[in-house]
């Protein structure tokens, strides 16, 4: 750009006054070119820092030194870029959202704790159990002295029982005895020569009467029936049932046996 220095002395010689004067401007401005372009270089490779407030790097132009070569007045600060209306907007909204109170605690008082908690059930009391107390005399030793055995007499029943089989025995023995006497065979039925063996059941009553008469073993023959049922009545009424054998009535069932060789 500038024609090489021959000589300092030579050089400023030759030059008029005028170009002495302009010299110092030149380098300086040449001076000012050169460390543009340098710093141009050095800012293209290196990454702007993130503002952390949002505001846009600051540019360094060429025109911004030549203001400063010619006192003009001071660098002003870029102004900021306007905020989108839509950022606007919203922080609007979140500005005029009402911040939701905190719900106040609900307290539970003490009257309505005690209203639900659960009454406890009635306890149930044991009855209590009768015990018998064991006689004195069962618990204790006997301390006395025995006292010496007493004859006692003989139980009574057993001879109660004893004269009541004997005055059976001899009751049952009379009323066979009175209807051997007393049988009825009738005479048709011997010359046919009809034999056999009836059973007659009938009650004898306290006074000695029978009653309820009746067969429950056939012979097979009719004739031989009606006789037995006969005999019974022909001896009726017999003698009463002894008052040892303490029975009001005596059911009785008796065989009459009808051979010719009798």
């Amino acid at each position: 750009m500038n024609a090489p220095l021959v000589g300092k002395d030579n050089q400023t010689a030759g030059l008029p006054i005028r170009k002495i004067a302009s010299l110092p401007i030149g380098f300086l401005v040449s001076g000012l070119l050169h460390l543009a372009i340098v710093s141009a270089l050095i800012l293209s490779f290196v990454e702007p820092a993130d503002d952390p407030d949002g505001d846009a790097p600051i540019s360094l132009a060429l025109a911004m030194f030549e203001t400063l070569s010619e006192g003009s007045a001071p660098i002003t600060p870029q102004a900021e870029p306007p905020i989108p209306q839509e950022e606007k907007t919203e922080k609007s909204k979140k500005d005029s959202e009402p911040v939701p109170k905190p719900e106040p605690k609900k307290t539970i008082s003490k009257k309505t704790e005690r209203e639900f908690e659960p009454r406890p059930a009635p306890s149930k009391v044991p009855k209590p159990v009768k015990t018998t107390a064991r006689k004195v005399t069962e618990s204790q030793p006997a301390t006395h002295p025995e006292p010496a055995p007493t004859i006692s007499p003989a139980p009574i029943k057993p001879i109660r029982s004893a004269i009541a089989a004997r005055e059976e025995k001899n009751y049952l023995a009379m009323l066979r005895a009175r209807i051997k006497r007393k049988k009825y065979y009738p005479r048709a039925s011997q010359r046919r020569g009809e034999e056999g063996k009836v059973i007659v059941r009938f009650v004898i009553r306290r006074n000695g009467a029978f009653t309820d008469l009746a067969v429950v073993r056939s012979s097979g023959i009719r004739r031989l029936d009606d006789a037995a049922l006969k005999t019974l009545r022909r001896i009726t009424p017999f003698e009463p049932i002894p008052a040892a054998l303490g029975r009001r009535q005596w059911k009785l069932s008796i065989p009459l046996s009808y051979n010719l060789q009798d």
